[in-house]
């Protein structure tokens, strides 16, 4: 309670601070981490090790070192979206041909599933999107133990309609009917299962990488088209988001066969741009089981 009593002002008065401002700071903190508190390097640079194996060691740095920079840059774009206008949000972020998408979905009251990684501005996404589209939005995530940043982070993600459902509520929410308008539903999926024995497994960046079925499941019961979000940084402060079709009909195919198309974009996001997704994430901590 204290600590956000102390840090949660700082926060929200850091917020109001120029963009441009802010990335100055990003470049402070990116040198502090990455020389500094060296903030899971090991990690790091394992995972990038392990997933371009044809990479020399030089090369390999450099994208652990971009990947700082991305990273701190990601930090204060999350401490921006406490105050940053709807106005400045689809100037950062451009988003081509996303009314003639999603515009069929609403006048037809269907449903979608919404599918990304941990790539670009992906925070700043399920910010943008209710100034773009007229769907009721929900996004599902993990709370954080602490109650009070736990709900920080609810008010600011949600500050312009996208509301956040947690995944302790998950089941309560799949049960629930979307029937009266169209409504999106976000799932960052490239986090690792906690239940191995339940994930689907499959070859991720070269190794032998779990997904939970959520996604595919969520589409199947509800009967929701399925799209990939791509947000692919652009230049400092500017991204774009690409929108790809995964299925129109989700039980024409199988649960395994979504997870895998989702997975093979996400996997060719990551190799047009390396330092863009999240390697500090312990992603393959979690093995296959036998």
């Amino acid at each position: 309670m204290l600590l956000y009593i102390l840090v949660a002002p700082f926060l929200y008065l850091l917020s109001l601070l120029p963009t441009r401002f802010l990335y100055f700071i990003a470049d402070g903190m990116a040198w502090l981490l990455e020389h500094v508190f060296r903030y899971r390097r090991q990690v790091i640079l394992t995972n990038i090790r392990n997933s371009f194996p044809d990479k020399s060691e030089m090369e390999i740095k450099q994208i652990a070192h971009d990947f700082y920079g991305h990273f701190a840059d990601m930090l204060v774009e999350n401490v921006k979206a406490l105050t940053i206008s709807p106005e400045e949000l689809m100037e950062r972020i451009s988003v081509p041909g996303v009314k003639e998408v999603f515009q069929p979905y609403w006048d037809a009251k269907r449903n979608v599933v919404i599918v990304l990684g941990h790539c670009g501005a992906w925070q700043w996404a399920g910010l943008v999107a209710p100034s773009l589209i007229p769907q009721r939005l929900f996004a599902f995530y993990n709370p954080l133990k602490n109650k009070h940043f736990d709900g920080y982070i609810k008010r600011t993600r949600s500050r312009y309609g996208m509301h956040l459902v947690s995944m302790r509520d998950y089941l309560r929410h799949v049960r629930a009917k979307f029937s009266d308008v169209s409504s999106l539903h976000f799932f960052l999926f490239d986090q690792g299962p906690v239940n191995v024995k339940k994930a689907y497994w499959t070859t991720f960046l070269h190794q032998e990488t779990g997904f939970y079925y959520g996604p595919a499941h969520f589409a199947q019961e509800h009967d929701c088209a399925i799209l990939y979000v791509g947000v692919k940084y652009q230049s400092r402060g500017k991204y774009l988001a690409t929108l790809t079709k995964v299925t129109d009909d989700p039980k024409s195919m199988k649960d395994s066969e979504i997870i895998e198309a989702c997975v093979r974009i996400l996997e060719q996001q990551i190799l047009a741009d390396p330092s863009d997704w999240l390697w500090s994430h312990r992603r393959w901590k979690r093995k296959k089981p036998l």
